[in-house]
């Protein structure tokens, strides 16, 4: 049996998981290239329940180790207006043990990188990318090392990709005016394994669950005013807004922060370079969507490998195929969470009545907040 090549640039969590996965293939052979990947230590990640599986097999993870934590509820708090409006889900609405499974992305890249090592159908190289020669019958990838020649190169290389930008891959991106600040608190009340989202003019703080006491933090606000914030400051924000469900709330001394933006390409493949994950499609942390989606693309590609009969995983066919498969969930994602980002963060008449009219569909209507449900974790994609 022929054996093909694939080169898959970009070692976050999104390259290992996708090398582990088509490792699994015994006609290809994988080369990843980058360096062992550093996350901060208390960003993490809400895997959909529907996603969670992929790591389930790759990684022998269960829903019960003490890394993880259930999202079970979620509370949604409006304080746009002088009155209060509070929205609750609970996984048991649609027959779930928990909507998600948050996991600290250290923790995730360790145990990736661990099975990487241990895989041998994988070679790792810690490579720069410096070129890259694409047509229709193999791609030359150019790296400080040299050059090989692959069947596919496959860009995981994040929001920055140089693939993306190597292959020409036109894409659109929007970077908004405000800033993301993530970090953890340690709390008097237990959190119950519920995630609470505080929306206010212009702002949003969630919180959720990493440990009985303890909440991951994720603060939206503007640039202005997330860059040069100060810990006094960032811990009455927090107080304020979480209290009142987690009680009193001691803030980490270390946090980050990032720029609030999107990224679209507007196709995920060039002649034999493909995009997944971050290098694809970036979107606002609303909603468990954004390493989610690159699960789904990762699922995706492996099915179509899984079912062509040991074929060329360069070919047009494939590729076109990856994604058309891919396009739908994409551009629903994107254009659903950059809405409800937009409602969120503009407070004027129509983002404003926007909100009133779906707080109150959600309240009222079993059936639509069923629907939402569902769609958002991704059933039958």
């Amino acid at each position: 049996m022929q054996k093909y090549k694939i080169a898959i640039v970009g070692s976050g969590i999104i390259g290992m998981t996708l090398a582990l996965q088509l490792s699994a293939i015994n006609y290809i052979n994988i080369t990843l290239f980058g360096k062992q990947p550093k996350y901060s230590e208390f960003k993490t990640t809400a895997i959909l329940a529907t996603s969670f599986d992929i790591y389930k097999r790759l990684l022998d993870l269960n829903e019960s180790h003490p890394q993880i934590s259930k999202l079970k509820k979620f509370k949604i708090i409006d304080e746009l207006k002088t009155k209060k409006k509070i929205i609750d889900f609970d996984a048991a609405e649609i027959d779930l043990d928990s909507f998600a499974y948050n996991i600290r992305d250290n923790f995730l890249a360790d145990r990736l990188h661990k099975e990487i090592k241990n895989n041998t159908s994988i070679i790792f190289k810690n490579e720069f990318i410096e070129g890259l020669q694409d047509n229709l019958n193999k791609t030359i990838l150019n790296t400080s090392d040299g050059s090989a020649e692959f069947d596919l190169v496959i860009g995981a290389d994040g929001r920055n990709s140089i693939i993306r930008e190597l292959a020409a891959i036109n894409y659109s991106k929007k970077t908004y005016k405000e800033s993301i600040l993530v970090t953890e608190i340690i709390h008097s009340i237990p959190n119950k394994n519920t995630s609470f989202e505080i929306h206010r003019n212009g702002s949003l703080l969630t919180s959720v669950p990493t440990s009985n006491r303890k909440s991951a933090i994720v603060m939206i606000d503007t640039a202005e005013k997330i860059d040069n914030i100060d810990p006094d400051n960032l811990n009455k924000i927090i107080h304020d807004g979480l209290s009142t469900y987690l009680g009193n709330t001691t803030v980490s001394d270390k946090y980050s922060i990032f720029p609030s933006e999107t990224i679209n390409a507007e196709k995920l493949y060039r002649n034999r370079v493909m995009l997944v994950g971050e290098s694809a499609h970036v979107i606002p942390p609303i909603g468990a969507q954004g390493l989610n989606l690159g699960l789904r693309d990762i699922i995706t590609f492996y099915d179509l490998l899984s079912d062509s009969n040991a074929k060329d995983p360069g070919a047009k066919t494939i590729l076109s195929s990856y994604n058309n498969m891919r396009w739908l969930d994409i551009y629903k994602r994107y254009k659903s969470v950059n809405l409800l980002y937009q409602s969120m963060m503009n407070n004027n008449v129509g983002y404003s009545a926007l909100r009133n009219i779906g707080f109150l569909t959600l309240n009222k209507s079993r059936t639509v907040r069923n629907i939402l449900l569902t769609e958002g974790l991704s059933f039958n994609k």
